[in-house]
């Protein structure tokens, strides 16, 4: 039986620069020869984030039904239910894949067409242009990377291939296609793409963390960043995928990468922005949430990288339409009971604070994308076009967290979880000696907010953890890292309700402690009804939490 990659060639958008989210399908760039010009090099990589956006919200429609905090309402389609309610997915709507491989396709495409162009052009690129490109290459590599990275997350496999692709492709074809049937040789491949980068013209070598300035290209005579500077946050940055991609294989020098790296990175801003704001440290008041709900994500500097659309020019998604209840959305998914008893009555991310979730015309919601205590982000609520965020500020401090807690630095990962160094060490800004010297821009001086920690900045409940200079602790290193390992999974269940990412981080565990499903399990079956609790246990157990999607036709 012949098994096809059931893909179509992907046509990249011609639109100008002005014109990044118009999607008339009559602007269509040459499939044959799409890369002629210097023009076309920006106007072809504009087609990846198309295909980005197409791909945006699947991610959080597919698992956060099936993490803790979204349950569905009666109107939720059958497929959808399906998904929720952890039944087989494999040619479920909801669960296919495509939208993913589109952009591998994309991305590869654009690869192939850039390569000829540079042959094309040869040593007669301009120093600019020349920067520019190896700048798109960099991005595009990333954009790859991030696609098999959710793959991963998501299916627990992919197949990998790096040729452009033309028409349907038999799978079986092992010159073309790589099968990775696990998170781990994923992960691998991952990692070597965004560390040994792309060799494209003469042996060259062109990396995976170049960032491209979008500003000086779109407005080289002004330079105007209020204007243009959201276009500076539409790839993730090699710094945190590179770090998400390590916290996934966990080696000892991966946490030291880790550490290091953001260390160095917040250091950098900490310094560029002291005086103004630091721009890491997370401030103590709800404002940091406005990266949702003020449509100003691309200028907050808790923005690291999102996915952006524009209603005006037909780009849109799903978002506002699941979640809200008010016509004419549908309002298919809504807040858990279990997961909002979890917050505490101070915590602004609960129902009595009301700044994520809230109550509509009677009804519960997630409303962190579109509605700020009382008022819509827009008059007319399908025009809310909200961004879907793909990292974020709380992610350095996550991984900074998870990394310091494998490095056996439990004071400095309890501290970041918690309440943060402005509230560990109080009118400081010294530190015991085995803390990094990094960390001493993180107390707030010179006008900056100061760090206060993840569950500080939201005023959450506290993780208890035991730490070894308790009286009568008696606990194996081993014991102690996957205790504190556990704890901010359980905050990034609070965390990151509704974003795509806080169900993946849970599979995580599971797979770091022996395919545990149970660590699943027991996090995310109270939500179900009790008569349903022990099914839904039983298939987790069994190493159901990845989703299913036969590309092979294995169960045909």
């Amino acid at each position: 039986m012949y098994h096809k990659l059931k893909l179509l060639i992907v046509a990249l958008l011609f639109a100008s620069c002005t014109e990044f989210f118009n999607t008339n399908p009559d602007n269509i760039i040459n499939v044959e020869d799409y890369v002629s010009t210097n023009d076309e090099m920006y106007k072809g990589f504009l087609g990846i984030l198309t295909r980005m956006q197409r791909a945006g919200d699947h991610a959080i429609f597919l698992t956060d039904t099936r993490g803790d905090f979204l349950e569905i309402t009666p109107n939720a389609p059958v497929e959808l239910q399906d998904i929720y309610n952890y039944n087989p997915t494999d040619g479920n709507p909801y669960a296919d894949p495509t939208c993913y491989y589109a952009v591998v396709i994309a991305c590869n495409d654009y690869l192939h067409k850039m390569a000829q162009y540079r042959e094309k052009v040869g040593n007669s690129m301009d120093e600019k242009t020349q920067t520019n490109f190896n700048c798109l290459i960099s991005s595009t590599i990333r954009i790859k990377v991030w696609a098999y990275y959710t793959l991963g997350r998501i299916y627990g496999k992919a197949v990998w291939f790096d040729d452009p692709l033309e028409e349907l492709v038999n799978l079986d074809n092992t010159e073309i296609f790589t099968w990775y049937d696990n998170m781990d040789d994923l992960v691998a491949k991952c990692i070597e793409l965004i560390e040994n980068g792309l060799v494209i013209y003469q042996g060259e070598v062109i990396p995976s963390d170049l960032e491209m300035n979008w500003v000086a290209w779109l407005d080289a005579e002004n330079q105007n960043v209020d204007e243009y500077g959201y276009w500076n946050y539409l790839v993730p940055t090699h710094l945190l995928l590179k770090s998400e991609l390590l916290s996934w294989r966990g080696q000892e020098g991966d946490w030291l990468w880790i550490r290091d790296n953001i260390l160095a990175h917040l250091y950098d801003l900490h310094m560029e922005f002291s005086g103004f704001y630091h721009a890491c440290n997370i401030p103590l008041t709800g404002n940091y949430y406005s990266i949702f709900y003020t449509e100003d994500v691309g200028y907050s500097y808790h923005q690291v990288a999102a996915i952006m659309y524009d209603y005006e020019n037909d780009q849109t998604n799903r978002l506002v339409d699941y979640f809200c209840p008010a016509y004419p959305a549908s309002y298919y998914l809504r807040p858990s009971a279990y997961a909002l008893s979890k917050y505490i009555e101070e915590d602004i991310r609960g129902l009595t604070q009301r700044l994520t979730v809230d109550v509509i015309n009677g009804d519960t919601c997630l409303t962190k994308y579109y509605y700020h205590r009382g008022a819509y982000l827009r008059s007319r609520i399908f025009e809310i076009m909200p961004s879907i965020v793909l990292q974020r500020g709380h992610d350095y401090h996550f991984l900074l967290a998870e990394a310091e807690n494998h490095l056996g630095n439990w004071m400095q990962a309890e501290c970041i979880l918690n309440q943060g160094l402005t509230n560990k060490f109080p009118y400081s800004t010294s530190l015991p000696a085995d803390w990094s010297s990094y960390y001493t821009t993180w107390f707030g001086d010179n006008g900056g907010y100061g760090d206060v920690g993840i569950v500080g900045c939201v005023r959450g409940a506290n993780h208890v953890l035991p730490m070894p200079d308790d009286p009568g602790y008696n606990l194996s290193e081993q014991e102690r890292i996957k205790i504190y390992d556990l704890a901010l999974a359980d905050e990034y269940l609070l965390e990151y309700t509704g974003e795509g990412k806080s169900y993946s981080y849970l599979v995580k565990m599971a797979e770091r402690y022996g395919k545990d499903g149970s660590i699943v399990a027991d996090r995310i079956c109270p939500k179900y009804p009790l008569a349903r609790q022990a099914e839904i246990r039983a298939g987790i157990e069994a190493g159901g939490y990845w989703v299913d999607w036969d590309l092979r036709g294995d169960n045909e």
